[in-house]
């Protein structure tokens, strides 16, 4: 087990470093996705490196001030989507010792697309979720182990829809069975994720003070850890095929 995942994260930092340059080209919508619902009138706020919504708020708002907070997010969505698309079409590539061929290139939109649905299902669902729970003594308890509980058997359906060329469903069963066989690299991810936040919210407040702080995490959130843990996932998703080197 601790050896699989010494040797994911070592494959995982090998590829970061060699393609770091494309890696951070595809990496810079994350940064604009981000964003994006800034500019809106919505009730959203920063923390921990992440953009998130006062649910709470949303009945103060009109139906226009709900339709740009959704457009706003729906582009947020698709160009992380597209961002994902591309880092896992480079990581398919090396894995597989194929060169990207017109073919894959031609499968990027249905990829981006697919993976689009599934973040905006997954959005609407906690948003719903949130709304239901709200003020109830279920809101600190049901909701956050829902959401662990879908995240984590969800976890690989990114990779797979790119990796398989797979189709949401399959993707999901793919997901499933890998999250459920090897829940070790799932948690190992999940450490990591976590501790990478810390050490950006510590830079953060080390190198800038103030409001511009928080900026200077999401920006390096965007452009630094988020693109090394999307590779790291993708890694973990590749342990499918031993003989994938």
């Amino acid at each position: 087990m601790f050896g699989e995942i010494k040797k994911v994260f070592y494959y995982s930092l090998d590829f970061y470093l060699q393609k770091i340059l494309l890696v951070a080209l595809f990496s810079l919508p994350f940064f604009l996705a981000f964003l994006v619902p800034l500019f809106v009138p919505a009730p959203t706020y920063l923390a921990a490196g992440g953009l998130f919504i006062r649910t709470g708020s949303l009945p103060e708002f009109s139906l226009i001030d709900i339709l740009l907070i959704i457009f706003a997010y729906a582009i947020s969505l698709f160009i992380i989507a597209d961002s994902i698309v591309n880092i896992n079409i480079l990581i398919r590539s090396r894995r597989t010792l194929n060169e990207t061929t017109s073919e894959m290139l031609s499968a990027i939109p249905t990829h981006v697309l697919k993976i689009f649905i599934f973040f905006t299902a997954m959005f609407l669902l906690h948003f719903v979720l949130q709304l239901l729970l709200y003020d109830t003594s279920f809101q600190t308890t049901l909701y956050p182990l829902i959401s662990f509980v879908l995240s984590f058997i969800l976890f690989f359906i990114p990779p797979a829809v790119v990796i398989d060329n797979a189709d949401l469903f399959s993707a999901s069963k793919y997901s499933i069975e890998l999250a459920l066989r090897k829940p070790y690299l799932v948690f190992s991810w999940l450490l990591f994720a976590m501790f990478l936040l810390v050490l950006s919210k510590i830079l953060g407040d080390v190198v800038f003070s103030g409001a511009f702080a928080q900026y200077s995490v999401l920006l390096l959130n965007s452009i630094i850890f988020l693109p090394f843990l999307i590779i790291l996932q993708t890694e973990m998703y590749m342990e499918k095929y031993p003989l994938a080197r």
